[in-house]
């Protein structure tokens, strides 16, 4: 059975500093896949632990398809819950561990010895480890102890899964294979899932919704494509993936950088100082004398199939993807035109802007 999980101003405090979770809510669709992704102490974990009954909220109410969920018992609640260090049991082989919570359960609910040990091999099999059932753990890779944990969480047939950071223990090329085998895993099996990362990548080809925290609270909640393209604030653009930021002034429904006027569309944001941000592969470079801002290159690198610069602009730095074929020295001057930013108020919701017309001669259009 699939399972709606809804969240409804949860709250969490840990003594008389700032709160864990302010007031957090959220509906998780049955089968759905929803990454939690934040930085360190944005209060995703915190979150999850609610969820899975390992933590009790200050206040608010956690419901499975619209019953209470927090006065149900933890080994009740249909929990599969996979931790980021596997936390599998060193002396039982890798079956006694998948079979650990069948097991474990009272008598009158315990399946059978034959039960237990077909689901088990059905459990191996679905990842990918039917040849490894009398091996045990300090005997298998860091992504097969994974799998195998993950196999142990979904033996319980549980109502909700659970997992937090489940690959940062694991290396950049593993990762990204166990990624795409749980994206996998997940739309045959289709359990409700939350995952917590700190990933932007891994939620970003795993999840069906995105949901940024920061500091506690809901930042934005959306498709990748959602938060990726259309960030709501700020702090999500920052977060999500790579950009660079421009300090600005607003006035008159102008934007300065400097005394430099950008011509960036600026209804919504009120006359005050306000934030640009912008990705390196919306920034282009240009001989200087033609049309953008003026900077000068201090440094580049690889980036795996382009080459980034560095461009100083102001008090600012920016960076651009160009071809690995192009070669710009070190202190050479140079134009740079965004061809897509954002611009929000400091503090305040943004505005999407794209390469309207310069408004008088010397502007940059962006």
């Amino acid at each position: 059975m699939t399972v709606a999980v809804t969240i409804d101003q949860v709250g969490k405090s840990f003594g008389s500093g700032a709160p864990a979770l302010s007031n957090v809510s959220l509906d998780v669709k049955p089968s759905e896949l929803v990454a939690l992704l934040g930085p360190s102490g944005s209060g995703k974990t915190t979150l999850l632990r609610i969820v899975a009954g390992l933590e009790q909220p200050s206040h608010g109410r956690v419901l499975f398809n619209g019953e209470d969920a927090l006065s149900v018992p933890v080994r009740r609640r249909g929990i599969g819950f996979v931790f980021q260090n596997y936390a599998l049991f060193r002396h039982m082989t890798v079956a006694e561990n998948v079979a650990f919570g069948l097991r474990s359960r009272p008598r009158a609910e315990r399946p059978s010895e034959a039960e237990i040990r077909s689901r088990v091999a059905d459990l191996l099999a679905l990842v990918q480890l039917e040849a490894f059932g009398g091996r045990f753990p300090a005997q298998l890779s860091g992504g097969q102890r994974q799998r195998v944990a993950l196999a142990r969480a979904l033996a319980i047939e549980p109502k909700v899964l659970l997992l937090d950071e489940p690959f940062g223990a694991l290396d950049a090329l593993v990762r990204k294979e166990l990624r795409r085998w749980l994206r996998e895993l997940h739309d045959r099996t289709g359990h409700t899932t939350l995952f917590v990362t700190h990933d932007q990548e891994e939620a970003l080809e795993l999840a069906d919704r995105v949901v940024v925290m920061g500091k506690g609270k809901i930042e934005q909640v959306g498709t990748p494509d959602d938060v990726y393209d259309r960030p709501e604030t700020a702090a999500v653009f920052g977060f999500m993936g790579e950009s660079s930021r421009i300090e600005v002034e607003v006035k008159g429904g102008v934007a300065l950088a400097g005394a430099t006027a950008i011509a960036a569309a600026t209804q919504g944001v009120p006359d005050g100082p306000g934030l640009l941000y912008v990705r390196p592969h919306d920034v282009t470079l240009g001989l200087p004398g033609t049309e953008g801002l003026k900077g000068q290159v201090r440094a580049f690198r690889r980036h795996g199939a382009i080459r980034r610069v560095e461009i100083a602009v102001g008090n600012a730095v920016l960076e651009a993807d160009i071809a690995p074929t192009v070669r710009v020295p070190i202190g050479e001057k140079v134009a740079v035109r965004l061809d897509r930013a954002r611009l929000f108020a400091s503090g305040g919701p943004g505005v999407d802007t794209k390469a309207p017309p310069a408004q008088q001669p010397g502007d940059y259009a962006i």
